[in-house]
């Protein structure tokens, strides 16, 4: 399984529940701008919470389970192209943004499965037809064709 610089970065702040940007940079070896950016992002994607405690900013996990987001308190799910679009607004190379993509989906796929079920069971369709749709809607996602 491919491990990245986010991987880290997330798996320090579920480790501390709160922890500096600073603190970030240092232990990670990862330059503060670049620890920045990413959480900028994840805040807006609300992946993370962040707070000020005088000037210093502190992140941590903005999920009830921290292990999945729960889709169904989204009022709007981002696209890969809006996902990649407000990315590279925030300056993140192509590299690092397909990493995050897939990270969010990996880290969400459950929870994605679930919502795309129950939507499609409320349109009607056929039981037989959703995990083909699945399939194709999340290989569409990841980034296939």
């Amino acid at each position: 399984m491919l491990r990245t610089d986010v991987d880290n970065f997330l798996e320090l702040v579920k480790s501390k529940g709160r922890v500096s940007l600073a603190i970030v940079a240092k232990e990670l070896k990862i330059s503060l701008a670049t620890v920045q950016a990413w959480t900028d992002f994840l805040v807006e994607e609300k992946v993370l919470g962040i707070e000020y405690k005088f000037t210093t900013p502190y992140v941590f996990m903005n999920v009830d389970n921290k292990d999945e987001i729960n889709f169904k308190n989204y009022i709007h799910f981002d696209t890969r192209e809006e996902f990649y679009k407000k990315a590279t607004e925030r300056g993140l190379d192509n590299t690092q943004i397909k990493l995050l993509w897939l990270k969010y989906l990996n880290h969400n796929k459950r929870a994605m499965q679930n919502l795309f079920y129950e939507k499609a069971n409320e349109r009607g369709i056929p039981k037989e037809k959703i995990e083909d749709l699945w399939k194709k809607y999340f290989n569409y996602i990841e980034g296939g064709n």
